[in-house]
């Protein structure tokens, strides 16, 4: 005959809760024992707060470094704008030079290569439409004293000798006599193209004139 096995009576639920909590506190126990260490921190609504806080506070700053990062895309604008203009100075005064055999003068300054005439023999010009001042409203910096002659932009702080000075390759007043290609067909700056880079505006009625004069 076999034997009976008499069931188990079903744990309450204080009484389960109560074995539970047992087999915690040994699980904590044993982790002890081999030097195990709990987690520093329990994931409760603490936790995550703590979480959304960082990210609120990481958030904020990518915001602020974005902001600064269009400024300086703005200025970028500046100083790309500027750097073709003395590269296009330095250029068109290598022209001027390759026709005339001199730069302009210091008294005739950098406005000579947007004058409609000239006293220097050979001369075939105008080299520029007209010089304006830089997008920092200074103008530009022209001394023939050296070969090359000093041309540069005083930068944003307008200071002349600190590191946002703006000067041209000196190879580019040199351009005009390594590669005369450009001397085919040369004519006046109004019937040939842009030295000095204009703004949109100028380009346009650049543009208007230019199919006038066909």
């Amino acid at each position: 005959m076999s034997a009976v096995i008499p069931s188990k009576s079903p744990l309450s639920k204080q009484e389960r809760n109560r074995k539970i909590k047992a087999i915690y506190r040994e699980m904590e126990a044993k982790k002890r024992e081999l030097g195990l260490k709990a987690p520093l921190i329990k994931r409760g609504p603490v936790f995550y707060l703590v979480i959304l806080m960082v990210l609120l506070l990481v958030g904020g700053l990518v915001i602020q470094v974005a902001g600064k990062g269009g400024g300086k895309m703005m200025r970028d604008g500046k100083l790309v704008r500027t750097e073709q203009s003395v590269a296009a100075l330095a250029e068109a005064l290598g022209r001027f030079k390759f026709h005339c055999g001199v730069y302009p003068t210091a008294q005739e300054g950098l406005e000579a290569l947007a004058s409609k005439f000239s006293t220097h023999a050979g001369w075939i010009g105008p080299y520029a439409e007209r010089i304006i001042p830089d997008p920092w409203k200074h103008p530009y910096v022209y001394e023939p004293t050296n070969d090359p002659p000093v041309v540069l932009s005083l930068g944003p702080d307008g200071v002349r000798g600190t590191a946002d000075d703006i000067a041209p390759d000196p190879e580019l007043f040199l351009k005009p006599f390594k590669d005369t290609s450009w001397t085919n067909d040369w004519v006046y700056f109004r019937r040939r193209g842009i030295v000095v880079v204009p703004t949109q505006e100028e380009k346009e009625k650049l543009l208007k004139e230019g199919m006038r004069a066909r």
